[in-house]
This record gives C-alpha cells, sequence and structure tokens, in this order.
C-alpha cells in the first residue's frame, strides 16, 4: 500500500492497486499505475487481439508514470491529457500504417489535488466513490450498450445481458481524435475510490464492489475485491485501484 502524508496538502490519500489477467485469458491486457506521490492513479484495459491490447495499456502507463508533480492542478490536468493524446497519436498512426495492427485501450484515471479530484475516462473502465451511505459511478461508459440505454432502447436488465455488452465506442487508438470525459469533484473526509476494469464490475454486483471498497483499508479492499473476483468464473482481465481521502 502506497501512502502520501503531506502538511502542504488539506488531504492526504493512501492507495493499493491489483491486476490479473483472471481464471481464463492466457495473458493480461490491462495495466494499472499508482502513483500517489503526484496523485495520480491509472486503470487501462486493452483490445485488439493477441499481444496487441497488452500493448496499448502498457504504453498509456509508460507515457504516465514519469510525470513530475504539478504545482497547479490545471498543469497536470493538461500534461496527462497531452501524453494520452500523444499515445492515442501513435497507436492510430501505427493501425493505419499496417505496422503494428489495430489496437487500443480503455482509459479511467484520478487526479487528486488539494480538496479536489478529477476522474478522466475513454470507454468502459470506470472510476466509483464510496462516500457516507452512498455508492456510486462517477464515469459513464462509452459503450454501444450505454448508448442504447440511454436513448430508452434497452433497460437495465436487458443490458446485461446483450450481445453487445463489449463494444465500446471510444479508446485512446480508436480513432484520430481521442475525446476524454472528465468530472470533478470536492473530496471529503474518508471519500473512497475505486478504479476498475469491465472484469471487476462485471464480475462483481454493486453491493459487493461498496462492501469491499468500505469495509477495510485500501490494501485490505484491493485484495478482498480481487479475491472475490477471482473466486468466479473471471473469464476477463481484473484490475483494482483502490483511493481512500482523508482530512487531517
Amino acid at each position: 500500500m502506497s501512502a502520501v502524508a503531506n502538511s502542504t496538502l488539506t488531504f492526504t490519500w493512501r492507495s493499493a492497486a491489483a491486476t490479473s489477467r483472471g481464471n481464463v485469458r492466457s495473458h493480461n491486457e490491462d495495466a494499472v499505475l499508482e502513483l500517489p506521490a503526484i496523485g495520480l492513479w491509472v486503470v487501462a484495459d486493452g483490445m485488439g487481439g493477441h499481444n496487441a491490447g497488452d500493448v496499448a495499456s502498457r504504453m498509456i502507463v509508460e507515457a504516465l508514470c514519469g510525470m513530475p508533480r504539478r504545482q497547479r492542478p490545471s498543469e497536470l490536468l493538461d500534461e496527462v491529457e497531452d501524453r494520452l493524446q500523444a499515445v492515442n497519436e501513435r497507436l492510430y498512426k501505427s493501425a493505419l500504417e499496417g505496422t503494428g495492427g489495430m489496437s487500443g485501450s480503455t482509459v479511467a484515471a484520478l487526479l487528486a489535488f488539494e480538496r479536489h479530484c478529477v476522474s478522466i475516462w475513454a470507454g468502459d473502465s470506470r472510476v466509483y466513490c464510496a462516500r457516507a451511505e452512498s455508492f456510486t459511478c462517477v464515469t459513464r461508459d462509452h459503450s454501444e450498450v450505454q448508448a442504447m440505454l440511454d436513448e430508452g432502447m434497452l433497460d437495465a436488465q436487458s443490458a446485461e445481458r446483450h450481445n453487445a455488452q463489449n463494444v465500446i465506442t471510444r479508446a485512446v487508438g480508436g480513432a484520430r481524435e481521442l475525446h476524454l470525459d472528465l468530472e470533478l469533484r470536492r473530496l471529503r473526509h474518508q471519500d473512497r475510490y475505486l478504479l476498475c476494469s469491465d472484469g471487476l464490475y462485471k464480475e462483481l454486483s454493486d453491493a459487493d464492489l461498496s462492501r469491499h471498497l468500505t469495509d477495510a483499508d485500501p490494501d485490505d479492499a484491493c485484495k478482498a475485491l480481487m479475491r472475490h473476483a477471482l473466486a468466479g468464473t473471471c473469464s476477463d482481465n481484473v484490475s483494482a485501484v483502490v483511493v481512500q481521502f482523508s482530512e487531517p
């Protein structure tokens, strides 16, 4: 478990991260990044066939792992966006040239500042927030099923069984221009955030996600989430990052 305690910051945070290929897949196309020293956490879920998705997700993590802590929140946010745009350009160009095959990756990132956090995402990897008695999904999937839900063509129960469940409409490397969604939230004492790939939330119910996220410290919560997922079918790769915020 990683922790940051800095008297110059209003909030401090502790975090933990884990990833697994699951029980069926032969290799892991997920990648996670935990950089508490600068207030950045990332989950990326690669796609594009054998040995392609893991390249894309790894490129995202490698592009972000060397980032320095910025004094101004806007500078950190701009740099994350710029680095993701650069990865998108490389992946898209490679696909057009036929040198690396088609590959891409979802991304869900959390950036922490003094009293706020920003969620950034493309695709169907998610960010959840547990606060007091509430548990909410901060992100909104970029997927065909979500689009049909938004248009009233499907209900929630039908969406879980729809054959387009794994078809996403936005990803790093999926188009010439990368469009990222952002959500700014004010932090509160004991907020817990969960970043995860679809391999986790499709394996566990919201009730199970919430229970494991809030029942223990970040390290134990992360282990419990992974253990519960792997105890099931877990036919996909599975990743989780847990971050807890505290006010002195």
